[in-house]
């Protein structure tokens, strides 16, 4: 296939007026890109809340259920720490100074991830060709599960709908044990092929050790808990970030409306990438405050692909730029509610469990 292109930007179309819309907004209320102090100030809080957990855990003393509640409460506040903060960090839309960025992305190292190959395979191949089947790498994350109709169909689909609802609990498990690991052996990510400096290799290891070793050695040592006990609160902590992460990433681009796009035979996309990312990315709750804060912007995930260098902290005020200026060219802003997108996306497998006929 030759190299994938979109239909240029019309100059008074959909994104160019938007763009010209955001950057008036930013111009009168006099704002930056940039993390203000109420994004800085809730990254630190959610890092706190792990910290605390971490050290409520190996301070000891606690009965089984309050123990395992701490693993867990611990995992759920991870997974919103990162998404307030690696998200961003990757986007280089943290902080003006690219170093500030590079350091948060390292938070990722610090609970299992790895922050260069999140954002390697993040800003490579997911953003710019979202929902391009072969292309984007998050649409074909595992073989256990197909979520477009131009995936391999397998005989184990048939039941698909049933035994992920059992397993993406554990998809965060997954990624910091393998995941990583697999997407470095790969030859290509995206339509680029891959080569890993040495350097970046060496963190990935010496990083996964690292957090092996504070998550599960520093507390078998510390602690009067059997082993089994550190292992089974370990495990619940994956399950704890891998159910917000199931909510966070299940309902943007995998749900029943969603567009998987193929390119023609040249590689042409039918349209500009502005309306291609409007088109292949929904929403979650966007009205919902509360939901835009504990997710840091990820339910406003239309305004984040069209404005990923800018942090989610101004991503309610884009939304309603987006709304408004979609509604104007007579193209469609797609949302759900936060459980109806992840109902939606359970759908979508269920219709997916048998060959279909690709659209």
């Amino acid at each position: 296939m030759e190299k994938i292109r979109f239909q240029p930007e019309p100059l008074n179309g959909f994104y160019i007026t938007l763009k010209q819309r955001v950057l008036a907004y930013f111009r009168e209320n006099k704002l930056n890109r940039y993390a203000n102090t109420q994004a800085i100030i809730k990254a630190l809080l959610f890092f706190g809340l792990f910290i605390s957990a971490y050290i409520i855990i190996l301070r000891g003393q606690l009965p089984l259920w309050a123990f395992l509640i701490s693993w867990f409460f611990m995992g759920v506040s991870i997974m919103f720490a990162a998404m307030s903060i690696v998200h961003d960090a990757a986007h280089g839309a943290f902080s003006s100074k690219k170093w500030v960025n590079g350091f948060l992305l390292h938070f990722a190292n610090l609970v299992g991830g790895d922050g260069y190959m999140y954002k390697y395979k993040h800003t490579i191949s997911h953003h710019p060709y979202t929902n391009i089947p072969g292309i984007d790498i998050d649409l074909e994350q595992s073989n256990i599960v197909r979520v477009t109709p131009f995936t391999k169909s397998r005989a184990k689909h048939r039941h698909q709908s049933g035994y992920m609802k059992l397993l993406y609990p554990f998809y965060i498990f997954y990624w910091v044990l393998l995941r990583d690991f697999k997407y470095y052996r790969l030859e290509k990510i995206g339509p680029v092929k891959a080569h890993h400096a040495t350097i970046h290799w060496l963190i990935l290891f010496t990083s996964k050790v690292f957090y092996l070793f504070y998550m599960l050695v520093l507390p078998y040592w510390v602690l009067s808990n059997p082993f089994w006990q550190i292992l089974l609160g370990f495990t619940l902590m994956q399950v704890g970030s891998g159910v917000i992460a199931m909510f966070a990433l299940l309902s943007n681009h995998v749900v029943e409306d969603s567009l998987f796009v193929v390119p023609d035979d040249n590689g042409l996309i039918n349209c500009s990438w502005g309306e291609h990312q409007l088109r292949t990315t929904d929403d979650f709750s966007p009205d919902s405050p509360v939901i835009s804060f504990l997710f840091s912007g990820l339910n406003h995930h239309v305004a984040h692909h069209l404005f990923p260098n800018y942090c989610h902290i101004h991503y309610p005020a884009i939304t309603k730029l987006v709304r408004k200026t979609a509604r104007e060219f007579g193209l469609r802003y797609r949302y759900n509610s936060i459980t109806g997108g992840l109902r939606s996306h359970f759908r979508l497998l269920r219709k997916l469990s048998k060959p279909v006929v690709a659209y």
